[in-house]
Parts: C-alpha cells; sequence; structure tokens
C-alpha cells in the first residue's frame, strides 16, 4: 500500500481534494490509476494500491511503450465525469503574484513573454481545440508499473481542460517527436505548438517559485 499525506498548498486555483479524488475513483475503475483504498475523512491522507514499476527515469520509446502512454492518456480523456475546469490563467497569475511578492526572478526574460503568452492562451482557449478530463501532468514519473502494463498516478491537477495541453506536455516531458505526436493525437500542428510554448512557460514560472 502507498501512504499519501496531502499539502494544502498543492493544488491549482479553483481545484479541491474532493474533485481529485473523485477523478482517481473513476480512474481507478476503468483501470488507469491505481485503487484508491482509502480516504481520510478531512482528506488529510490517501492510501492506494502499491504498483511496483520498473519503468526506468528515460525509457526507450518504443512503439509498445508510447502506444501504452498514449492510450492511457486517451483513455483519461474519455472518462464521463462532471468536474470543474482548470483556470489555466489564474495558474498562470498564482504564480506571478508568488514571484512578484518575493520581489525576485532568475529569468527578466519571463516578464516579456507574459503579455504574449496571455494573448496564445486566448487564441487557443477560444480555438476548436477538443476539451475532457485532462491529467495535467504527464511526467515520466506518474506512470508507474512496466512496459506491458502502465497505471497513472498523481491526479492532483486533473480537470476539464484542454486535451491538446495533456498532449504538450506528454510530448516534451517524454521527449516524443512532434510527427508521432501529431499522428497519435490527432491534434492540429500549429495548436500543439501553441500548447507546448504555454506549458514550457508554464514550467519555467513554477522554477521560479520552487
Amino acid at each position: 500500500m502507498v501512504l499519501r499525506l496531502n499539502r494544502a498548498d498543492a493544488l491549482l486555483p479553483g481545484s479541491n481534494r474532493a474533485s481529485e479524488i473523485e477523478i482517481w475513483q473513476a480512474a481507478s475503475d476503468q483501470g488507469i490509476a491505481p485503487s484508491l483504498l482509502h480516504v481520510d475523512e478531512n482528506n488529510r491522507y490517501l492510501v492506494s494500491t502499491y504498483i511496483e514499476t520498473t519503468l526506468p527515469e528515460q525509457p526507450q520509446l518504443d512503439e509498445g511503450l508510447i502506444g501504452q502512454v498514449f492510450g492511457l492518456l486517451k483513455r483519461c480523456h474519455r472518462l464521463d465525469i462532471e468536474v470543474t475546469c482548470i483556470d489555466y490563467m489564474g495558474h498562470i497569475e498564482q504564480y506571478w503574484e508568488i514571484i512578484e511578492s518575493n520581489n525576485r526572478i532568475s529569468n527578466p526574460g519571463l516578464r516579456e513573454l507574459r503579455q504574449g503568452m496571455q494573448v496564445m492562451l486566448e487564441d487557443l482557449l477560444n480555438s476548436d481545440t477538443p476539451t475532457g478530463l485532462c491529467h495535467h501532468d504527464p511526467v515520466i514519473a506518474n506512470f508507474v508499473g512496466s512496459t506491458e502494463r502502465l497505471y497513472l498516478i498523481d491526479w492532483e491537477y486533473a480537470a476539464q481542460g484542454l486535451l491538446v495541453m495533456d498532449y504538450a506536455a506528454l510530448g516534451i516531458e517524454w521527449g516524443i517527436d512532434d510527427a508521432t505526436m501529431v499522428a497519435r493525437s490527432g491534434m492540429e500542428p500549429g495548436l500543439l505548438e501553441m500548447a507546448k510554448s504555454l506549458y514550457c512557460y508554464m514550467c519555467d514560472l513554477w522554477g521560479e517559485v520552487t
């Protein structure tokens, strides 16, 4: 079994533990996530099934593994569950509030990008890119198990959102080339490129905060 202690400051703006637990349970029911065994009534800790993982930190990207990873993410996107929508702009502005309150930034170029990224996000939100339940953190470490059977963990950031943002994060974190990303995801190349720029920008902001 795995015990996870929850931190109050780990959630994104507008999200909550009750929503995370509901999503995790739905994903578990579909075999996407490890089984959730117990939830403290005050949501201070969770107990889940332990999944032994043999996936290396930098796995070899063969067709079988790529197919598994995309398959899991697509099954996540198809979960039929009513949850709140992620506030991408609120997420970004929360980072800026922390950065500005500290009156310190190691990468001044992020200020120059701020307005342009806001416009890019608005363009994405107003585009026809599909929405659904997104994991929002498909880094390699959040896939556990083996190359034959993987599970997704860490559902803190999960919410209704832009599917292209999940695929942008996946492509960057796993080092998957653009041609494969477009072919596997069905996303429009220009929108995927915009989403990748936004994801990198948010990661850089997160780096400043931490």
